[in-house]
């Protein structure tokens, strides 16, 4: 995973396919056990960014709403190396 500065303040982070729907899958969960409403609650802002985030990878995602989701989230999770940074 990087990021890099563009012009205008704007930022651009690249990330596997891997990365990306472990990322989803992460936040996904969060806001089904109403973790985000924490957030949400003390900070609108974050809450609106970490879904923005998810909306914005939906289409990206891999079986997302399928059958073959289950294989595929599996299959990010065996493709990241999990050992510490």
């Amino acid at each position: 995973m990087e990021a890099v500065r563009g012009s205008d303040r704007h930022i651009t982070l690249r990330m596997s396919e891997a990365e990306a729907v472990v990322l989803h899958e992460v936040i996904a969960f969060s806001d089904f056990a109403h973790d985000l409403e924490v957030i949400e609650l003390d900070r609108p802002v974050e809450q609106k960014v970490l879904s923005e985030v998810q909306r914005a990878l939906n289409p990206l995602i891999p079986g997302l709403g399928q059958d073959t989701y289950v294989a595929e989230l599996d299959r990010a999770y065996s493709a990241i190396d999990p050992t510490p940074y």
